[in-house]
């Protein structure tokens, strides 16, 4: 989830640009997001902090730079549909793009494609209510319709509401 969906709850163009991003690292490396640590508040904080997933394998750079902007923390910064579009165009005909995923492959020969020993077993997947909390060392506030501030808000998730 884009740190703007985590601390507002907003669903946004951008925000699902964020989350594109998130898969083509795992179509790109077999392995999800965050998939070696639990996924807990600790998680949620530290991704409305700026944690972006590590990649585990050698990508080719132009598809490293592109999810990198749509993982941009500032949503106005990330591309749109329209100019991910564009980018992916020139993948079909670039000369270049393709030297590089000669290169990533070559370099990835002996790479293991995904391991599920390697998951975190505390690592979840799979849809669940993930409560709101606010998070008070945060300085972060955000203005509503009366032009009064409020304390933004985080969502965590805590095991005893997932069984």
């Amino acid at each position: 989830m884009a740190p703007e969906t985590l601390s507002n709850g907003e669903y946004t163009q951008a925000s699902d640009i964020y989350s594109f991003g998130m898969v083509m690292l795992e179509v790109l490396t077999s392995y999800p997001p965050y998939y070696n640590i639990p996924h807990n508040e600790n998680l949620v904080m530290d991704i409305c902090k700026g944690l972006k997933p590590k990649i585990k394998c050698e990508i080719p750079q132009f598809f490293k730079e592109i999810m990198e902007k749509c993982w941009n923390f500032e949503p106005i910064h990330r591309p749109t549909a329209k100019e991910l579009k564009s980018q992916l165009g020139e993948y079909y005909y670039g000369d270049e793009i393709r030297k590089q995923v000669k290169a990533a492959n070559k370099s990835n020969k002996n790479f293991i494609r995904y391991d599920p020993n390697e998951m975190h077993p505390e690592a979840i997947y799979t849809s669940r209510f993930i409560p709101k909390t606010t998070i008070h060392k945060y300085d972060t506030f955000i203005e509503d319709e009366e032009n009064e501030t409020q304390e933004m808000e985080c969502k965590f998730s805590s095991p005893e509401l997932t069984e």
